[in-house]
């Protein structure tokens, strides 16, 4: 696929699997050699979680709720996008589709639920 002018997707026929943020479709992924991954998501009892890499952009395509990030809670709704920083503990709720943008792309590897090392968490 890397060879290609362009790689195009289409949301509905991408598997729906089950995170630790809700239930996703993995648009574009590491593993398609794309800069950045693009996941849509919808919340569903979603873990607290950081990530050590990789800077989040959640896009918030219907609904409202909150990202709850560091314990500061933060109220999203339809035509947000808010920036999550690497080794900030985050996780959303409320009744949310989204576009989640992750750069460098998600990666297992990079998704941590214990506390991060540091105080406030800064990389």
């Amino acid at each position: 696929m890397q060879d290609e002018a362009y790689i195009k997707v289409s949301a509905d026929e991408q598997p729906r699997e089950r995170s630790i943020c809700g239930f996703r479709q993995r648009l574009l992924k590491k593993d398609d050699g794309a800069p950045a991954s693009i996941t849509r998501l919808r919340t569903d009892d979603a873990t607290p979680h950081w990530h050590k890499r990789t800077d989040e952009y959640y896009y918030v395509l219907s609904g409202s709720g909150k990202l709850v990030i560091d314990g500061e809670e933060v109220p999203i709704k339809a035509g947000d996008c808010v920036w999550i920083k690497p080794g900030h503990v985050h996780h959303a709720e409320g009744d949310l589709e989204s576009l989640i943008i992750g750069i460098p792309p998600f990666d297992y590897e990079d998704v941590f639920v214990e506390a991060p090392p540091e105080a406030g968490g800064r990389r």
